[in-house]
């Protein structure tokens, strides 16, 4: 009977450590989980957030979220515009606080990213540099869902904003 009680201690013995190392298991996949899923974001299936935008000529230095049926989009746009999206603290010339850039093509229109759906939902600063304009510095939300970032730029006296190439033209139309 003693062997017996013995055996049964050593079985009762092999579950609990079957147990614990499966609750470990457990444990670790859970941790993995909490914290991978906050960096992947809502994103969508390829985990970048993107905003599309154009760069024109105005008034004002100032950069809003705008309707994509907003007339102001049918204005002729300012071609190589650097725009460059910062936390709200940031400082491009140093490189800190940059969340990504982009250039404006041929007609003014330009496309930022954010990897890893990692959208901004605080406010930014928003900078738009370019030779012919006055660099523009602004802070604003960007647009949610289905809106555009408008850019308005002051061009520099005697700027001329060149038309996007006939080749551009055709592909655009």
């Amino acid at each position: 009977m003693n062997t017996l009680h013995a055996m049964n201690q050593v079985i009762q013995s092999n579950q609990h450590a079957e147990i614990r190392r499966y609750l470990r298991v457990l444990a670790v996949i859970a941790f993995v989980l909490l914290v991978t899923l906050p960096m992947i974001g809502c994103g969508g299936a390829s985990g970048k957030s993107i905003i599309r935008g154009r760069v024109i000529a105005g008034t004002v230095g100032q950069s809003v979220g705008a309707s994509p049926k907003d007339m102001r989009f049918d204005e002729q746009g300012i071609p190589d515009a650097k725009v460059i999206i910062l936390t709200k603290t940031g400082n491009a010339s140093r490189g800190r606080g940059v969340l990504t850039t982009a250039t404006s093509d041929d007609f003014g229109d330009f496309e930022v990213a954010f990897a890893g759906g990692q959208y901004p939902r605080d406010a930014v600063q928003i900078r738009v540099e370019g030779e012919g304009i006055f660099t523009s510095r602004s802070v604003s939300f960007l647009p949610s869902e289905g809106g555009e970032l408008l850019c308005v730029v002051i061009t520099r006296p005697g700027y001329v904003i060149p038309d996007p190439p006939e080749d551009a033209k055709n592909i655009r139309e």
